[in-house]
């Protein structure tokens, strides 16, 4: 029993891998294996729904932009008229804070001593008059209130009270304002209201000692009333300079702090601008312009809201679309089935090819272009395979044609030089000099024609150098000093041969410039990936005409030196490989030639 479970469990094993690797192969190739005219119809859904999708959403971020641009405009004239109207109509009660300021009568009363005085009836009778008709003809004031520190009047708890009984809040901002009217909340302990109240005091004789604090009580509806109008899709409030409300559409928001519902304090340190805020996880838009008396105007309004317009806009947009992409699909689904089917026919007359079935009668299809892939379609890929080998054999020969060629031009051009040196010699010194001159122009040459290979070591390229600098040193006879700061790390590298004489010999037959001779450093390591060699001299230097003619195999003093090695770089190795000179006149000039570390014969044994 034991021996059935345990051949069933692999069995069962396999039968899952099996599953997902069928699943596996499914989704990779699902899309290949679709009838050409389900591809059709599936490319032209995705080709039609991107576009629309970029309109439909260009659409709502045009509407969205245009109509907060307007918004913007719209708020901004609504701000302005605003703080027009509350500083028009707190003018007013500035105005009317003047006659009992300038009221000459009223001060004399407010600060008689009456302790001995028995005419204060007088000054009750005097205030209560002027005080009831000033409520008469301004039904927005709730009550006046003069509050004194002069004991010896008694106080009638309406138009006359103790300075001790006005909140200390009003008080400071009267005694802060210095004889101007200034606007704050006093809250009424019996009601619980809080009235907007102008409070000024009467300093005329001091401003730190005032006779008298004056509080006008103002109807909140006299504020509501100008704003009133603009409340009807957006919440617009009143704050003092403490964030307290001081009118708004909603009265549960009035007497309370804003900064408790919108925590927007460290927003508002301007006197006016606008924002964005995310508030309860609701995108709010808010604008607000401080006016001259402190207050500041705040209007805000939810995106929700505000977008609406836009959001229904483009709910049409998108019905519109899909019914539109619904005709669409149905006319692409019969073009292609019209379209697909001669491919049909032909594909079923290739499988008979693939079965070894040769004899295909295939009826006629036409000159289009189905009907000239019946024709060409094997000719097609037996021409390609020829053209393929065709150009690559030619392009070989090309590229070795061109190295041999240049390889060519360079060999003759030190010969003659070298000749030309012992020959001089020759006439001026004795035989032993012509001897060492031969012997080293043997190894030299022993090295660069390298029994016809164009790839030596980079060891063997340093002692051709070397070399070719002790044939010169017998001809100019201790006017070259010769350095070298060689990475031998790198001496089993392979380079194409003749990669740095001609270098040397450009410093010694063009930048020597005087009896002093010239100093030659030459550098091998290793950058990254690539290998440096460096050629670096004191001599004369050369100027920008110089340098562009050193590439270039016309015009060029130095023969094809430079041109040649170049080319030869570039033909071996790449276009991102190759020389590269910088020259100052009068300084000297750097060689610099950059070849591959990682070639397919760069590194061989040292022997």
């Amino acid at each position: 029993m034991n021996t059935e479970k345990t051949c069933d469990e692999p069995r069962e094993a396999n039968g899952r891998s099996g599953l997902y690797r069928r699943i596996s192969r499914f989704r990779r190739d699902w899309f290949r294996n679709l009838r050409l005219r389900n591809k059709f119809f599936l490319i032209f859904l995705i080709v039609s729904f991107i576009p629309i999708s970029v309109l439909i959403s260009y659409s709502y971020s045009s509407t969205r932009d245009t109509i907060t641009e307007q918004t913007y405009s719209a708020l901004g004239g609504t701000l302005d008229q605003i703080g027009t109207n509350i500083e028009n109509r707190l003018g007013y009660y500035d105005q009317l804070s003047n006659i009992f300021y300038m009221d000459a009568q009223l001060r004399n009363y407010l600060s008689n001593d009456y302790e001995q005085a028995f005419y204060y009836l007088d000054a009750f009778r005097y205030i209560n008059r002027t005080m009831s008709s000033m409520l008469i003809s301004n039904a927005n004031i709730q009550g006046i209130t003069v509050y004194i520190d002069n004991k010896t009047l008694y106080s009638d708890k309406q138009f006359v009270r103790y300075t001790e009984e006005l909140p200390e809040t009003a008080k400071r901002a009267a005694l802060e304002a210095a004889g101007k009217p200034a606007y704050t909340q006093i809250d009424d302990p019996q009601t619980g209201e809080s009235f907007v109240t102008l409070v000024r005091s009467f300093s005329y004789f001091s401003l730190t000692h005032p006779y008298g604090i004056l509080a006008i009580m103002i109807d909140d509806a006299e504020i509501y009333s100008l704003i009133e109008k603009e409340s009807g899709n957006k919440s617009v409030y009143i704050i003092d300079a403490s964030g307290r409300v001081v009118s708004s559409g909603d009265p549960d928001m009035k007497g309370g702090s804003l900064y408790d519902t919108f925590p927007i304090k460290d927003r508002l340190n301007a006197s006016g601008g606008s924002f964005d805020a995310r508030i309860d996880g609701q995108e709010r838009f808010f604008t607000y312009k401080r006016l001259d008396n402190g207050w500041t105007t705040v209007i805000t309004v939810p995106y929700d809201e505000l977008l609406a317009n836009a959001n229904e806009a483009t709910k049409r947009i998108v019905w519109i679309s899909v019914a539109v992409i619904a005709v669409a699909a149905l006319l692409i689904f019969v073009t292609a089935q019209v379209i697909t089917k001669r491919i049909e026919g032909l594909l079923q007359q290739i499988r008979k090819v693939e079965r070894g079935v040769f004899q295909v009668k295939l009826k006629p299809m036409g000159d289009d272009e189905i009907g000239q892939l019946a024709f060409a379609f094997q000719k097609m890929a037996s021409r390609v395979q020829e053209l393929i080998d065709e150009v690559y054999v030619k392009e070989i020969a090309v590229k070795e044609s061109e190295l041999t060629t240049l390889q060519a031009q360079i060999n003759p051009h030190f010969l003659y030089n070298t000749l030309s040196s012992i020959s001089a010699l020759a006439v001026k010194e004795g035989s032993m000099q012509v001897y060492r001159m031969v012997n080293y122009l043997s190894k030299y040459y022993r090295i660069s024609l390298n029994k016809g290979k164009r790839v030596i070591l980079l060891e063997q390229e340093i002692q051709l150098v070397k070399n070719y600098i002790s044939i010169q040193e017998i001809r100019f006879r201790g006017r070259l000093r010769m350095h070298y700061e060689l990475d031998e790390l790198l001496f089993n590298r392979t380079v194409i041969k003749l990669l740095l004489q001609p270098f040397v010999e450009n410093c010694i037959h063009h930048a020597i410039w005087s009896e002093d001779g010239i100093n030659i450093v030459v550098k091998l390591r290793a950058q990254d990936e690539d290998i440096l060699l460096q050629v670096i001299d004191d001599g004369l230097g050369m100027t920008r005409e110089q340098l562009e003619q050193a590439f270039s195999k016309t015009n060029n003093p130095s023969g094809y030196g430079i041109k040649n090695v170049d080319d030869r770089i570039k033909l071996a190795y790449g276009e991102r490989y190759g020389v590269e000179i910088f020259s100052r006149l009068g300084i000297g000039t750097s060689v610099t030639v950059r070849i591959p570390l990682n070639t397919a014969d760069s590194a061989l044994p040292a022997g």
